[in-house]
């Protein structure tokens, strides 16, 4: 019986332990509803807009959401202008496409035009000299204004025409100018004439050429014996 004895002691510790732990935590349990109900319990705080609060306090809330609400509304007809205004920028996009391309249909079912011929051959220069003058009466060959030609080289055209830009250096007299041939000795252009001191660009009547290589010279003279300028002259062949 006694070598049971220190076995029959530590079960009862044991138990006794047992015991004490689970009083212990029931105390524990029974104590913390209450200081939650005591958290629970605390004053709060009622703001101003409940019905303690005064009339101007009132008012101004109200004003307040009022305000906020207007600017809602007016920030959602912004929003409905702005998708108003880019549809219709969009329609008036669509327009102007659709009508482009109704334009290029409309080209493309006429009937394409028959190409135009063009027998004719375009009109040529050909320069004759620049850089003279004269003081003279009597005709006077300018060195300056000479060219070699021939006809052949020119099949089918027309005529021709003696093309000079020239003016007098005071007003009173008359310049005189004419394409002349110095291979045939004969004057090929007819005489074209000018009393103007500025410069003036004057055309000869039709001629034509002589047949084969000849040379040809520009003439010319004043009436006065006064100091006259021919700036620059040239041939037009006309088909």
């Amino acid at each position: 019986m006694l070598r049971f004895l220190p076995f029959i002691l530590i079960a009862l510790v044991v138990m006794g332990g047992l015991g004490y732990w689970r009083y212990v935590a029931t105390k524990q349990n029974l104590d913390s509803p209450k200081s939650d109900q005591a958290q629970d319990q605390a004053p709060i705080e009622v703001p101003k807009t409940l019905p303690e609060a005064t009339l101007d306090d009132r008012v101004k809330s109200l004003e307040d959401l009022a305000s906020k609400i207007v600017t809602q509304v007016n920030s959602v007809k912004s929003a409905k202008v702005d998708a108003s205004s880019l549809l219709d920028t969009k329609l008036n996009a669509l327009d102007a496409a659709v009508t482009e391309l109704k334009i290029r249909v409309s080209a493309l079912e006429k009937p394409a035009s028959a190409p135009t011929t063009n027998s004719g051959k375009s009109t040529i220069y050909i320069p004759l000299g620049s850089g003279g003058q004269i003081s003279d009466t009597n005709w006077v060959t300018l060195s300056t204004f000479q060219i070699s030609l021939d006809s052949a080289q020119y099949p089918g055209y027309t005529n021709m025409q003696l093309e000079v830009t020239m003016r007098l250096n005071q007003p009173g007299g008359t310049l005189y100018a004419r394409l002349y041939n110095l291979s045939s000795g004969s004057a090929t252009s007819s005489e074209i004439t000018t009393t103007s001191t500025s410069e003036q660009l004057v055309s000869s009547s039709g001629f034509s050429l002589s047949t084969g290589t000849k040379t040809y010279v520009l003439q010319a003279k004043t009436s006065d014996g006064s100091q006259a300028f021919l700036d620059y002259a040239r041939i037009k062949v006309n088909f």
